[in-house]
């Protein structure tokens, strides 16, 4: 698949970021992570596009091992703000505390930012679907209504199909793997237009889920 085709439907997560800013003002707090991540998404496409074009591998490399622990901090957050921790704020802390120095130790001292952190970016995404599967099991038990509308299903169910596949090209990558099995290019690049067409899929659902996204709460003090 062509380079600039790729590009263009990745900016596809902007349907939900133009969403979610006529809507900021409206939604829930607790979703602010969810709008934090596709902007930034967003602006990562952009980024690391204008880098490919003027700029130099090394740029790319740094920008994705930085984008990688901030896209997991703020969706542990996000999960945190749905009660996946049971609003526990010393178990979210200590979430983000492991991670960073899990993401530090590969990132620095291991790939040194002179390659990508597969790593770390396989290993984060298990915790995400991980993550996603327990708060779909929570709302099939405590949460009521059609869960097709329901913005937490959809973008916990937009993570899990987009990490698989996730999951599926970066362990190509991993020294194991090329060591012990005959990877071919042609099998790479499938799983990679399968990847694209999984995160068109996946920014479609986030678009959607961004609309039903509740209204905040307004509360009102008695006399």
């Amino acid at each position: 698949m062509d380079a600039t085709v790729r590009f263009v439907l990745s900016l596809s997560i902007g349907f939900a970021v133009i969403i979610g800013i006529v809507r900021y003002r409206k939604i829930d707090p607790s979703y602010y992570p969810f709008l934090y991540i596709v902007t930034i998404s967003f602006l990562m496409e952009l980024l690391v596009h204008l880098f490919t074009l003027y700029g130099t591998q090394k740029m790319i490399i740094v920008s994705v091992h930085l984008y990688s622990f901030i896209e997991f901090y703020l969706f542990t957050w996000l999960f945190h703000n749905w009660g996946l921790f049971n609003r526990r704020k010393d178990i979210f802390l200590a979430t983000i505390g492991v991670s960073f120095i899990v993401w530090a130790l590969l990132s620095f001292f291991i790939h040194g930012f002179q390659e990508l952190n597969y790593s770390f970016l396989i290993l984060y995404s298990f915790v995400l679907i991980f993550f996603s599967v327990s708060s779909i099991n929570k709302m099939v038990v405590h949460e009521r209504g059609n869960i097709l509308r329901n913005p937490k299903f959809l973008i916990c169910l937009g993570i899990i199909i987009f990490y698989t596949f996730f999951i599926m090209v970066n362990a190509t990558y991993l020294s194991v793997f090329k060591q012990n099995l005959n990877i071919s290019r042609i099998f790479r690049g499938n799983l990679h237009k399968i990847n694209v067409y999984s995160n068109l899929l996946v920014n479609f659902l986030y678009a959607v889920a961004m609309i039903w996204i509740p209204r905040k709460q307004n509360f009102t003090i008695p006399f």
